[in-house]
C-alpha cells in the first residue's frame, strides 16, 4: 500500500510538471490516440483544396493539357476517396490496436493528394511570368503550412504529404526556373525546413499531451480503484461488527448476562439489550444512565449500587456488587454487578466496562 501510495505521488508530480520523461519509450496507446485524432480532424481539410485545384486549372490552363488536368484530376479524388473510405472503415472497426497499419495507410492517401499538387507545379509551371510563379509558391505555402497544423501529429502522413507536393516544385524551380524561380525555390526549401522543425515540435507536443491525458485516466482509475477498495473494506468491517454484535446479543441472552459501560469524556453510557430484560425493561426503552438502573433496584439497595458506580468512577480498578431488583415483593430476585476500569495516559478514569448477571447461589 506504502509503494502505491509513493508510485501515485510521483505520478502527480510527473502529471504537474509536464514532465517529457513520459514519451520515454513508444507507447501503443499514445499512437493509437494520435491516429484517432488524424482521422477526426482531416476530414474537412480534404475537401477545402478542392476548389482551389479546379482554381489552379483555370488560371494554368494555356500550360496544362487536358491530359494533364484529367489526370492530376483523377489521382488528387482517388486520394481523397481513398482517404474517406479509410476513415470509415477505421471507424466502423474500431482496431485501434494496429496504430502502425492506420496510420501508414493514411500516409499512402497523403502522399496521393500532395503529389496532385506537385504535379500542378510542375505541368502548370510558367516559364517568365514572375506572378503566376509567385502565386504557386503562395499556394504550396499555404497547403504546406495546413498540413502542419492537421497532420503533423503524425509525422509519416506529414512527410508524405510535404514530399508528394514539394518535390515537384522544387525540382522545377531549380533544374529549369529562370534566377527569379531558383530564388523562390531557395526560400522555399528554408521555409520547409521550419516547416518540417514545427513538425517535429508540434509532435513532440502532441505525443506529451496524450501521454498526460493516459496518465490522469490512470490515475483517476487508481483513484476509482482503491475507493471502491476502501467502500468494500468499510463494508465487510460493517459486517463483521454486526455478526459479532450478534453473537454477543445471543451468547449474552443465553447465559442471561448483561453488559454496560461507561466512557470519558463526555460520560456516554450504554447498556446492552440483556442489560435492559434483566432490570425488568424492554430493550432500548429508556435512556441508559445511573438514574434509570436506581430506578430499577430495590429501595433498600440502591445506596450500595449507587456507591459501586462511585467507586469505579473515582478509579477502583474492579468492583462488584449485589442487589435486588426493585417491584419484586414475593421473592426478590438477586442480581450482581461486576466491573473493571481502564485509566488514560494522565491517570484519569477513560473506560468502565461492566458485567450483569443473576448471582450465583
Amino acid at each position: 500500500m506504502k509503494d502505491q501510495q509513493t508510485a501515485s505521488a510521483a505520478l502527480l508530480q510527473r502529471l504537474s510538471e509536464d514532465d517529457e520523461s513520459l514519451l520515454d519509450g513508444r507507447d501503443p496507446k499514445v499512437d493509437s490516440m494520435l491516429i484517432e485524432r488524424l482521422y477526426q480532424s482531416s476530414f474537412a481539410t480534404r475537401y477545402v483544396p478542392i476548389p482551389m485545384l479546379f482554381g489552379a486549372f483555370v488560371i494554368y490552363q494555356d500550360y496544362l493539357t487536358w491530359w494533364h488536368i484529367a489526370g492530376i484530376g483523377l489521382l488528387y479524388a482517388a486520394g481523397t476517396l481513398y482517404l474517406d473510405r479509410l476513415r470509415d472503415a477505421y471507424t466502423e472497426s474500431g482496431a485501434y490496436d494496429t496504430t502502425t497499419d492506420w496510420g501508414m495507410r493514411f500516409a499512402i492517401g497523403c502522399g496521393a493528394t500532395g503529389l496532385s499538387w506537385g504535379l500542378v507545379g510542375w505541368f502548370g509551371y510558367p516559364p517568365g511570368d514572375f506572378a503566376l510563379q509567385a502565386l504557386l509558391c503562395v499556394a504550396w505555402a499555404g497547403l504546406t503550412t495546413s498540413s502542419l497544423n492537421t497532420r503533423a501529429m503524425h509525422l509519416p502522413s506529414f512527410y508524405a504529404f510535404i514530399i508528394g507536393i514539394s518535390v515537384p516544385f522544387f525540382a522545377r524551380g531549380f533544374l529549369f526556373g529562370e534566377p527569379s524561380t531558383v530564388g523562390m525555390a531557395f526560400f522555399g526549401t528554408i521555409l520547409l525546413a521550419a516547416q518540417c522543425f514545427c513538425a517535429q515540435v508540434n509532435n513532440r507536443r502532441e505525443r506529451l499531451s496524450a501521454a498526460l491525458r493516459l496518465r490522469n485516466a490512470e490515475l483517476i482509475g487508481e483513484i476509482d480503484r482503491a475507493r471502491h477498495a476502501a467502500e468494500t473494506s468499510h463494508a465487510e468491517l460493517e459486517n463483521a461488527h454486526h455478526a459479532v454484535q450478534a453473537d454477543m446479543a445471543t451468547l449474552q441472552r443465553i447465559t442471561q448476562t448483561g453488559s454496560w459501560h461507561w466512557q470519558a469524556p463526555d460520560g456516554a453510557v450504554a447498556w446492552s439489550d440483556q442489560f435492559y430484560r434483566l432490570l425488568g425493561l424492554a430493550p432500548q426503552s429508556c435512556p441508559a444512565a445511573l438514574a434509570a438502573w436506581l430506578d430499577c433496584v430495590h429501595a433498600d439497595d440502591r445506596e450500595i449500587v449507587r456507591a459501586h458506580y462511585q467507586r469505579l468512577r473515582q478509579g477502583a480498578a474492579r468492583d462488584s456488587v449485589s442487589f435486588r431488583v426493585a417491584g419484586e415483593t414475593a421473592k426478590p430476585r438477586w442480581l450482581q454487578s461486576i466491573a473493571e476500569s481502564e485509566r488514560a495516559a494522565d491517570g484519569s478514569v477513560a473506560w468502565i466496562r461492566g458485567l450483569l448477571r443473576h448471582e450465583p447461589d
